[in-house]
């Protein structure tokens, strides 16, 4: 993966590229446009003295060269790159093997709801069967749309996926984030994450005033979060606004576990959610768009499962578990998220306070579950080669070999020669816990934070042992094929 390359060679790769490429095809005419706009794709790029900058995969570009251009070069294996991964995997194998384990896989999943790397291997193999046909026809409108804006038919490559999936989005749903941030501002989205909890756990979120020299930055407030009879269950400390110098990362980070201590009390667990939404302004509040929303639900319901854990010792409770198992609370937000029964409980237009039309409820709602299968057969191609590079060392051939072989079997976009894939992005897989009520959740589940055996938690919850054709046809179940 490189991160510059000098103009001539980003002409070089191209021109190379593209005849290749058009000398097989009937679309002669598309050759010459393409290499009238090589030159033209180099204002898309950051300079630095006479080198072109590719520092990510441009994939909104409206310019397919440009988009091409990036992914070649930005994901470009590097064989220094490739060797400090060989020697990981090798330290970890080491790793595994002085722990008494026959692989890293086998010491990594051992605790979680999987338990060995087997019962991964069965599921995931499960999943991409039934993924293959709705991912298939996920494609099918992808390349329409795709002929429909260039005259060329026939393949899809990686870095078409997102760009047209968000033409398709918009096309179908008339999803313009511009205008759905109106009803989105931060105030009312927090005023509906109080809503929620209150209704689900008997919890309310309180604003409390900080000492000095209590948070790093001025715009950092502390919520306290109490239960029914005002005591007071633990702290969050929201970090939610983009500044200079800090990390380009949502997350929620622990500061102190809650615990029992010695006296029978109990040590309030305390904890950071950090976010990158717009500052408000003196004539603008905070405003949200759909996907800000739903990262902002995810990581509270991170520390919420923190803050109703209520575990003996602080190094298991809330998400201190099993990596699988810690998601399972936070990938509920995301439903509740584009549940419109919750959105249209809170969503309101920033000046006017009128209600999100209902029209564009259901477009937003439905939206989110648009090219779900060809999304999560990209996820299972991943899980899969993270399976097969983390089994038996030596690896039985190269790892592109590894790369092409997998990509080729599990996912339908073939791999590009010359390109070590895109960057993992692992979007969580956990089943939603179907429960009577969000108390009998909050005692059954997340009270016990990694104190107890996941599976053994949402047995508890479900009252049955889930399956692995449970947890596929839970997640092929949210796909929308109706496109």
């Amino acid at each position: 993966m490189l991160a510059a390359m000098t103009l001539p060679t980003v002409v070089l790769l191209g021109i190379m590229e593209l005849t290749v490429r058009m000398r097989h095809s009937k679309h002669l005419e598309v050759f010459s446009v393409f290499l009238r706009t090589v030159t033209d794709s180099y204002l898309f790029f950051a300079t630095d003295d006479d080198n072109a900058v590719v520092n990510g995969l441009h994939s909104d570009n409206h310019n397919e060269l440009v988009r091409e251009a990036a992914y070649r070069i930005y994901l470009y294996p590097h064989e220094q790159q490739q060797s400090k991964l060989l020697s990981l995997l090798q330290d970890r194998s080491e790793l595994a093997h002085l722990c008494g384990f026959p692989t890293y896989a086998h010491r990594a999943i051992k605790g979680t709801m999987a338990e060995t790397p087997e019962a991964v291997m069965e599921f995931l193999e499960s999943l991409a069967e039934q993924v293959r046909l709705p991912a298939g026809k996920d494609l099918d409108v992808l390349r329409k749309y795709k002929s429909k804006r260039t005259g060329i038919t026939g393949q899809l490559w990686p870095w078409d996926l997102p760009y047209y999936s968000a033409i398709a989005k918009h096309a179908r749903h008339k999803v313009d984030h511009a205008e759905f941030s109106k009803y989105f501002p931060l105030g009312a989205c927090m005023e509906g994450l109080d809503s929620l909890f209150r209704s689900l756990y008997g919890v309310s979120l309180l604003t409390e005033a900080v000492e000095e020299g209590e948070v790093w930055s001025a715009d950092v407030y502390k919520l306290a979060v109490k239960d029914e009879e005002d005591k007071v269950l633990g702290y969050i400390y929201c970090d939610f606004f983009e500044r200079s110098n800090k990390p380009q990362q949502d997350c929620h980070f622990t500061i102190r576990g809650g615990r029992e201590l010695s006296d029978g009390s109990y040590q309030l667990p305390i904890v950071v959610l950090m976010l990158n939404l717009p500052a408000p302004s003196w004539s603008l509040p905070s405003l949200l768009t759909p996907g800000m929303v739903e990262n902002l639900f995810h990581e509270m319901g991170h520390a919420m499962h923190s803050m109703l854990g209520r575990t003996k010792y602080q190094h298991v409770t809330g998400t201190r578990c099993s990596t699988d198992f810690a998601e399972v609370p936070s990938v509920l937000m995301e439903y509740f998220a584009s549940d419109h029964r919750v959105i249209s409980s809170f969503a309101r237009h920033y000046k006017t306070g009128e209600a999100l039309p209902q029209e564009m409820l259901a477009s937003l709602c439905t939206s989110r579950s648009m090219f779900g299968a060809c999304e999560t057969q990209l996820q299972v191609f991943y899980s899969i080669l993270d399976q097969r590079l983390h089994g038996n060392l030596p690896l039985e051939t190269g790892l592109t070999d590894i790369l092409t072989e997998t990509q080729n079997t599990y996912y339908s976009i073939p791999h590009v020669p010359h390109s070590c894939g895109k960057p993992l992005r692992i979007r969580p897989v956990a089943v939603e816990s179907h429960r009577s009520s969000g108390e009998r959740y909050r005692r059954n589940l997340l009270a016990h934070g990694g104190g107890k055996p996941p599976m053994c938690l949402v047995e508890g919850l479900l009252n049955r042992r889930p399956t692995t054709d449970d947890f596929v046809r839970s997640l092929v179940a949210d796909f929308d094929v109706s496109h």
